[in-house]
């Protein structure tokens, strides 16, 4: 898989995120269940972790709990109109549980894992209306998934406009991101090939077809990473 060599090896942002159980796994799930389309989908936090906690490794750090994640597409991924209804039915959902979108990921087709122009203009979006510039993206590595290391290549906010990735030469989570289980990553690929725990996932493509289909909760596949992830 192919990486950009002019990206940062390491972190300048003012904010770092600790990952959920279910934040880190959501999409790794979405990905599996759609393994020939691109899906994307939002992280949420709560409100007051994106404005109080301080990062205790780094005083200069704002410390973001990404406590949640919400598959949205897998059919269309760019900033459509599809696409816009449902980030505005996810900051609704939010908004009720005093949370916010705190970022985004994506997981491409052919595997490649830089951030798409259509991902960078929803980012520049969401910083806007979420009126919070720590937005940021993840995007799936299937090599280092496969390899049961931390599965994503993170981009953080550079300018309000462009996000830069964090890229590591080993198998350490990237500078600015944490766990909240350090064992996640050799983990989810075996459960997903044990338990077939990604056949329930639905997102708001699924919804579309099928108005009861759980995808704002995905209550079932929740259940399911506390069962065998948490």
């Amino acid at each position: 898989m192919s990486t950009s060599t002019s990206a940062s090896s390491t972190s300048s942002s003012s904010h770092s995120y600790s990952l959920s159980s279910t934040a880190y796994t959501l999409p790794i799930l979405h990905a599996a269940r759609h393994p020939s389309s691109s899906v994307l989908g939002v992280f949420l936090g709560p409100i007051s972790s994106t404005q109080t906690q301080v990062d205790p490794k780094s005083e200069s750090q704002a410390l973001i709990e990404v406590d949640e994640a919400i598959p949205l597409i897998h059919s269309y991924t760019n900033l459509s109109p599809i696409t816009e209804i449902a980030l505005s039915l996810v900051t609704e959902y939010a908004n009720l549980r005093k949370k916010r979108i705190v970022g985004i990921y994506l997981a491409k087709e052919y595997g490649n894992d830089s951030l798409t122009r259509s991902a960078e203009r929803i980012l520049g979006a969401l910083r806007e209306q979420q009126r919070f510039d720590g937005v940021f993206a993840l995007v799936l590595d299937n090599d280092k998934l496969s390899k049961g290391e931390f599965a994503y290549i993170p981009y953080i906010p550079s300018s309000t406009t462009t996000s830069k990735p964090i890229l590591s030469s080993t198998k350490s989570i990237p500078d600015a991101f944490s766990l909240s289980n350090a064992d996640l990553p050799c983990r989810v690929i075996q459960i997903i090939r044990a338990k077939k725990i990604h056949r329930n996932i639905r997102d708001f493509d699924d919804n579309l077809e099928n108005p009861d289909a759980d995808w704002l909760e995905n209550t079932a596949v929740k259940a399911n990473i506390k069962k065998y992830l948490s």
